[in-house]
């Protein structure tokens, strides 16, 4: 058992190195869409996938077109760009779903989420086509669509 544990921490301390002279990836992107609903999701999110290791073009676009309905893609920012360095994984998705209890199904109140989750690292102004692009490719395939109504403060 000893022999394997010595294997095991050799591998570790290998790893650990090759992480340390990997170079830091240029190019990165992030790829903003809807998620694709299915057998295995059954809810409607905004998909927001990172880029951290490069491959073939078509490979990564086939890749992320199982996930979601791309609508834009913009670069990533260094800050970004440093996270991407340790991951052992080619892509990281965050989704933010419509069926959370804080949103109840508001497309708007979603919107709002991604762009304030991206006020640190991308600017207003791209944000903003982000969230129009998001919009619009949503209420292209939800034509009946209606932002529910919520009671903002109590009324007696």
């Amino acid at each position: 058992m000893s022999g394997l544990r010595l294997k095991l921490a050799m591998l570790d301390n290998k790893h650990k190195a090759e992480l340390g002279q990997r170079k830091q990836p240029k190019n990165l992107r992030v790829f903003y869409g809807w998620a694709k609903v299915g057998k295995i999701r059954k809810k409607e999110a905004i998909s927001v996938i990172f880029e951290n290791e490069k491959m073939r073009e078509e490979r990564t676009l086939r890749a992320v077109a199982k996930y979601q309905h791309t609508v834009y893609v913009r670069q990533q920012t260094d800050a970004e760009l440093s996270d991407a360095i340790g991951s052992t994984r080619m892509f990281s998705e965050y989704s933010i779903f419509l069926a959370e209890k804080r949103l109840q199904g508001s497309l708007e109140l979603a919107l709002k989420v991604n762009s304030d989750a991206d006020k640190n690292h991308v600017s207003a102004d791209e944000r903003i086509k982000i969230a129009d692009a998001l919009r619009s490719h949503f209420l292209e395939n939800h034509p009946d669509y209606k932002e529910p109504i919520t009671q903002q403060e109590i009324e007696f």
